[in-house]
């Protein structure tokens, strides 16, 4: 009965555990601490410097976000105050996961619910207007 327990012997090559996983950790392994070498020794082949020193509170006009964060980018150039985009921004997302929760209609037709159809149309117009402003702004 013990006999059908043992492992075969694979005279064709070697078996994939943890023969050839081991070969790749370790090949992992290898390249991490290379990488991580070059990186913490000599950050100046891997990182290009730059003759002035970055300035957190000055942007660039040329620079610009991505497509899909230009009405974000937008609305923080709209509202006067940081703080006060990204509350409103944040309430924005919040009523958005919410409104599941806060429509409770048992009809499901959107065109016999108005005000959730406007509420939809304008914040979809909302969201196409400040990104197409934010791109040529």
């Amino acid at each position: 009965m013990m006999g059908i327990y043992k492992k075969k012997k694979y005279a064709q090559g070697k078996r994939f555990f943890p023969d050839f996983v081991m070969e790749d950790v370790m090949a992992v392994f290898i390249y991490l601490t290379v990488f991580c070498i070059l990186v913490f020794f000599f950050p100046e082949i891997i990182v290009a410097t730059e003759e002035a020193p970055a300035d957190p509170f000055s942007t660039p006009e040329h620079i610009k976000p991505e497509w899909y964060f230009l009405a974000a980018y937008q609305s923080l150039k709209v509202i006067p105050s940081e703080l006060g985009a990204i509350i409103l921004q944040n309430i924005a997302v919040i009523a958005f996961v919410m409104l599941p929760f806060l429509d409770r209609s048992k009809e499901t037709n959107i065109s016999k619910r108005p005000v959730f159809l406007f509420i939809v149309i304008f914040s979809c117009a909302l969201l196409v207007a400040f990104t197409i402003w934010g791109k040529y702004s």
